[in-house]
């Protein structure tokens, strides 16, 4: 939560000990009650208290810019006052993850993805450990051939059990990205459908009375699903016989690219200033009403189109802070801003509770051990997150 210092007015997040811009203590310092971080540098040092490999190795930025390929990371924009969470692909080219003024949003981001790499890395070791074990079981395979029945008798049923749920796991896979076409059922015909992200509600349909694409959660439900789906699949790739326009170009793809964002700040549209709040493109607007000299919330429908999109809404006069100038109240020390930030640190605090709970019932809380392996070769460089 922001409060005032009680020196020099400026407005600070209230677990800081000291005002930033005048330096004076904050009497009433208030603690994270968990080890979440909310800042980068919280975020550094939950990065240094897990004992994990060096950021060259993980390729983990932590409030660096970081400009080569295969890299995540965090900094903060000196320029505009934006904390951007970025992946730069192999290929060198950097997909933005969040672009905005919440902090402890684009800390969480990062922080979401850092833990899953290492789990996944943990369980890459476990991976190679029986592989290695494996090759050495072959060398003595002689040597314990009397033994083969009674392992056979205790493994095969866990091997059956993983037998089976694989093959659950394989039929309820997503189905892959690209285009569907689906002409079963009467309702269905003739629409043109596509697929993007990497879960089962990823679908837009070409509407043909808009004459463009839109996102859909009303698709059939046979291409719901990989193994069904390949009877339906037409190709990943766009083709002008396809009668429609390419879902590449259209503005759900946009919006898809933007992670369905839009960065949070000020606005200026139609002789009105907004202020968008949550990263959310559909949610969170507000609107500054000149008569009351407040703040009054927008519902999603009545948002202006043009704000709701990340690509278009940057042309309109977007600022991270406020503006003296503007003659408007900060929208930062309104109620709605201060109940919002009092939400997310409760949020956060909620889910570290939760993972500290879950890490304690599994062994795992993130530690990294020394005698592991960072293979950074091996993560996925090519996707955008």
């Amino acid at each position: 939560m922001k409060i005032k210092c009680e020196y020099c007015g400026s407005m600070f997040d209230d677990t800081l000990e000291k005002c930033p811009s005048c330096g004076a203590t904050n009497s009433n310092v208030r603690r994270s009650t968990s080890d979440q971080p909310i800042t980068i540098e919280g975020l550094k040092q939950w990065y240094e208290s897990k004992g994990l490999p060096p950021e060259d190795v993980t390729r983990f930025f932590i409030g660096k810019n970081y400009t080569g390929a295969k890299a995540f990371g965090i900094y903060k924009d000196e320029n505009t006052g934006n904390f951007i969470v970025y992946k730069n692909k192999a290929d060198g080219s950097r997909a933005v993850r969040y672009e905005g003024s919440d902090e402890a949003f684009a800390v969480n981001e990062l922080l979401t993805r850092l833990k899953q790499e290492i789990l996944e890395q943990k369980s890459r070791n476990i991976s190679q450990g029986k592989s290695v074990h494996a090759s050495s079981s072959r060398r003595k395979s002689r040597r314990r051939s009397s033994c083969l029945g009674t392992l056979i008798g205790f493994f095969g049923p866990m091997i059956f059990c993983a037998v089976i749920i694989g093959y659950l796991l394989i039929n309820e896979a997503p189905a892959k990205n690209g285009y569907y076409m689906y002409n079963d059922e009467e309702y269905y015909k003739g629409k043109l459908f596509y697929h993007y992200g990497s879960d089962e509600k990823g679908w837009a349909v070409y509407d043909d009375e808009l004459g463009d694409w839109k996102q859909t959660t009303s698709y059939p439900g046979k291409i719901g699903y990989q193994v069904k789906a390949k009877n339906y699949f037409l190709s990943s790739d766009y083709d002008s016989s396809y009668g429609k326009s390419d879902f590449t170009g259209s503005q759900v793809y946009q919006d898809y690219l933007n992670n369905f964002t839009v960065t949070q700040g000020y606005y200026s549209y139609d002789g009105d200033v907004y202020y968008h709040m949550k990263p959310d493109q559909d949610h969170g607007w507000y609107v500054y009403n000149e008569e009351d000299s407040d703040w009054d919330e927008v519902f999603m429908t009545d948002v202006p189109s043009d704000l709701k999109h990340q690509n278009v809404a940057t042309d309109f006069w977007y600022t991270p802070t406020w503006d003296s100038e503007t003659q408007i109240t900060d929208f930062t020390e309104s109620d709605d801003y201060i109940e919002y930030q009092e939400d997310l640190r409760r949020q956060a605090e909620y889910e570290a509770s939760k993972s500290n709970d879950n890490d304690s019932d599994s062994g795992s809380d993130y530690s990294w051990d020394s005698s592991d392996s960072w293979d950074s070769g091996g993560s996925d460089w090519d996707s955008d997150w």
